[in-house]
């Protein structure tokens, strides 16, 4: 079944300067992306219902929703879901639901009408974001009453019970492919107040993901670090698996399948003056 068209009907977005890379432009990429990477949106989606004292959403905005997971497990909250994202590669991997419209977009450039959503959300994007206009933005298409929510999921570097898997992240890893240039990828709050939001709640959660050694060497395969050395023309996908492969086999045996500790970070913010 293939995907919907990712561009609005009625015209498609602006272009706007690319003050960072984006790494998740090609098919192949986000074809690993959408296999390998954690589901962990429908416990952010309950806990974001908790926290907010709502069961459901009218219309909701899913900013940054790459291949779509978010997409879905807000898809199961909201009566309609908009879903964007500046890469027609992700987009052409995102699930279709009859309630979900994924359309090609940017974060500082939400062309929709003013207060037209309950709820805009972003997770583990932000750090691709101009906070300062991603906030602006959200403040105009967000009803009086909405709720911004931001999230963020990252590998902690343990894998439980194996030491040794955090001082080769730290070092053998973080030395061969050095983290690039992004944004912040937590919330800045003082940038968010100056922005006309104030924080409702903020908390975080540990969860464990399951990954064989390929299946961790494919998640590493999609992480900015990686993509890279491999857009740089330093690397190829190849000779960066062959090397995970040789590093990590002392540390994830083959038959093994390790738990792997990450942690998300959540945000619920409403705009300043909000009942």
């Amino acid at each position: 079944m293939s995907a919907p068209s990712p561009v609005r009907p009625g015209g498609k977005p602006r272009s706007l300067p690319a003050a960072l890379p984006n790494y998740f432009t090609s098919a192949e990429v986000a074809a690993r992306y959408r296999k390998v990477r954690p589901f962990f949106h429908d416990e952010v989606v309950e806990r974001l219902c908790k926290y907010a004292g709502v069961e459901r959403f009218g219309r909701a905005l899913d900013v940054g929703c790459g291949t779509g997971q978010s997409s879905l497990a807000l898809a199961a909250v909201s009566d309609h879901v908009a879903a964007i994202d500046s890469s027609p590669g992700m987009l052409e991997h995102a699930p279709p639901r009859p309630n979900i419209a994924y359309q090609l977009g940017f974060a500082e450039q939400l062309d929709f009408v003013a207060g037209e959503f309950d709820l805009v959300s972003a997770g583990s994007a932000l750090h691709w974001f101009d906070q300062d206009r991603f906030f602006a933005q959200c403040r105009k298409v967000l009803a009086p009453a909405g709720i911004l929510a931001v999230y963020n999921d990252h590998f902690t570097a343990h894998m439980q019970d194996v030491a040794a898997c955090k001082h080769w992240m730290r070092t053998r890893f973080a030395k061969r492919f050095p983290g690039p240039r992004r944004g912040m990828r937590d919330i800045d709050e003082p940038r968010a107040a100056e922005g006309g939001f104030t924080v409702a709640h903020r908390s975080s959660f540990d969860h464990l993901v399951p990954f064989s050694r390929d299946g961790f060497i494919a998640y590493l395969l999609t992480r900015s670090n990686t993509l890279d050395a491999i857009q740089r023309g330093d690397e190829t996908p190849s000779s960066v698996a062959d090397w995970l492969g040789r590093e990590l086999a002392p540390i994830v045996p083959e038959v093994t399948t390790g738990r792997f500790i990450f942690k998300c970070n959540l945000w619920l913010l409403r705009k300043a003056g909000a009942a």
